[in-house]
């Protein structure tokens, strides 16, 4: 970290003013530590029972034997060490990326320096969640270079000249970044696809613009390329260090912020200059997705069946595809991430298309055209819309 208040990197990790959840900052609550005895790391909730994590977390080598679910834990609190019994999730199972074993059967087996671009795992909890918007995935935008990601975990409090100030630290601790490299695919011809993925890095700047590692005369590191990286630190400048691994970059894009990268290796000792390298989410997007259930996005509730999405409020879910919403009634959604949806409903807008950043603004099939619904004149019983074609409010009697 950079030698600014540390207070300010333990605020953001907890999301505590100034550094409350916004278009500035993202909700951090779904970040916690992936825990094993005295071995830990750091994970993110992407779905109510599904975390987010790096494979050499679990298993660092080709030695170490397949990961035992019953031996590791889910610990989602802001002080991982003294958490409540209650923010303790048991896992149910393991699942390493699918080319991991063929990875540590290269530098001598040996998992840290992952170079590929598939330092990645999914551990699935035995219970889910409740209470918790999971993080949201890339959805199509690539990175853009020299966009700020903001990322977070419970590593080792470093100091970017003098190094390691705790190397027990077991606090959520977040921080700032620019994006310097992203690499959808690594170039390695010999490696079969399926077997490698994509990378994104970002470098540690120093106050006094002196150690820009991925600066455009800089020397080539590992699959990362070439390019360019401004010298200057942000306010919150921030690289990785051990238990970090495993931990999000998060960017703000397409209406969201999003997980875009899983921290994977560090260059050096994570004092200036260090680069840190994260496999690469939306490279192994596919491999995630064929992982996760229906409504990703949704938070579960404490009350039995109800969920909630950020953009559409709070809905009963039914395992045959039918949803009861607290304002729009009965509607079957059979498959949806959470991300947008297509809706039936036994009135005249048949099938209808909304999501995050059009809601309440719905397409509807029967009408052939868009509508903008007042939700808070709208129930179960009756559709307030206004219609752009008649330049007119009309109001549904969803009974008749």
């Amino acid at each position: 970290m950079n030698t600014l208040d540390w207070d300010s990197y333990f605020s953001l990790g907890s999301n505590s003013f100034p550094y409350s959840q916004s278009v500035s900052y993202p909700d951090l609550s779904s970040v916690g530590a992936v825990v094993s005895g005295d071995l830990y790391g750091t994970g993110t909730l992407i779905a109510s029972n599904i975390v987010m994590t790096a494979a050499h977390v679990l298993k660092n080598t080709l030695f170490d034997p397949t990961p035992d679910p019953s031996s590791w834990e889910f610990v989602l609190y802001t002080d991982y060490e003294n958490a409540p019994n209650d923010k303790k999730y048991s896992v149910q199972s393991i699942q390493l990326h699918p080319g991991w074993n063929k990875r540590l059967s290269q530098k001598k087996g040996l998992g840290d320096g992952d170079e590929l671009g598939v330092d990645i795992a999914l551990v699935f909890l035995k219970t889910p969640v409740t209470g918790v918007y999971p993080a949201k995935l890339p959805n199509g935008e690539p990175e853009t270079v020299g966009s700020r990601i903001v990322l977070a975990g419970y590593g080792t409090t470093v100091d970017g000249v003098s190094g390691v100030i705790n190397s027990k630290n077991s606090i959520r601790i977040g921080g700032e970044n620019i994006l310097d490299r992203t690499v959808v695919e690594v170039d390695a011809p010999s490696v079969a696809e399926g077997e490698k993925g994509g990378l994104i890095a970002v470098d540690f700047d120093s106050p006094q613009q002196d150690k820009n590692t991925l600066g455009s005369s800089a020397s080539i590191v590992d699959y990362l390329g070439s390019g360019t990286s401004s010298s200057s630190p942000l306010t919150l400048e921030a690289s990785s260090a051990v238990g970090d691994s495993g931990g999000p970059a998060f960017l703000y894009t397409n209406q969201a912020w999003r997980i875009v990268g899983v921290v994977s290796y560090g260059t050096s000792d994570s004092t200036y200059g260090d680069v840190t390298v994260y496999t690469r989410v939306a490279s192994q997007l596919e491999w995630i997705q064929s992982n996760l259930p229906n409504w990703t996005q949704a938070r579960q509730t404490v009350y039995n069946g109800w969920f909630e999405l950020d953009w559409f409020g709070s809905f009963f879910r039914l395992e045959n595809g039918w949803n009861f919403h607290t304002v729009h009634g009965w509607l079957y959604s059979p498959s949806s991430t959470g991300e947008s949806l297509w809706a039936w409903q036994d009135d005249h807008l048949g099938w209808w298309f909304s999501g995050l950043g059009v809601y309440p603004y719905f397409y509807s099939t029967n009408l052939k055209k868009w509508i903008y619904v007042d939700v808070a004149r709208t129930s179960s019983n009756t559709l307030y819309y206004y219609d752009y074609d008649l330049v007119d409010w009309v109001e549904y009697d969803r009974k008749a």
